[in-house]
């Protein structure tokens, strides 16, 4: 089944993801489970929605058993797909994790289900940084269009940061 943006907009605000636009978007037929949620992010034409699978994974690590059961049934082509975007959020939150720990409780991390599969460095090498460096090369040589990966993953983090910013730190850090 296929939703249109504001709902998933609304979706990613109600698990916590709240920098994409619009900031009144209403949930209209929502997915009904976080694997068809999941799933509906991968499938969506907005490379920005698609990205939001990064922080949504980063503020809710316990989601790698839907991605995992969720990879299990998907062709090839969306499979790898899905474990890009997983595999970049596991590298960022290792990259980042001090800093995350200022305002998310750092003390689960996502697993790193998929790195051996892909080819990749182990996430806790150089902190997920040699991984995410590669698997920006990785996504962009097998991509059609001339985006640079890691700009746009590094950007993504950048924004998650500010909405965890204008969230506030956590209490035992004020």
């Amino acid at each position: 089944m296929s939703y249109d943006r504001e709902t998933l907009v609304a979706e990613l605000r109600e698990r916590g993801v709240a920098y994409l636009a619009p900031s009144d978007a209403l949930s209209v037929d929502p997915p009904p489970t976080d694997e068809a949620l999941l799933l509906a992010l991968l499938d969506q034409p907005d490379s920005r929605l698609r990205m939001g699978l990064v922080p949504l994974l980063i503020r809710h690590p316990a989601l790698a058993g839907d991605v995992e059961r969720l990879a299990a049934r998907l062709d090839p082509s969306l499979r790898l797909q899905l474990q890009t975007y997983y595999q970049a959020a596991v590298y960022l939150q290792r990259l980042w994790r001090s800093r995350l720990g200022f305002y998310l409780d750092t003390s689960s991390l996502l697993p790193d289900l998929y790195s051996a599969e892909m080819g990749l460095p182990p996430a806790h090498e150089r902190h997920g940084k040699v991984g995410l460096y590669e698997l920006a090369d990785a996504w962009q040589t097998r991509s059609p269009y001339p985006f640079d990966r890691l700009a746009e993953m590094n950007q993504t983090i950048e924004h998650f940061f500010g909405q965890l910013t204008l969230e506030g730190v956590r209490p035992e850090y004020a």
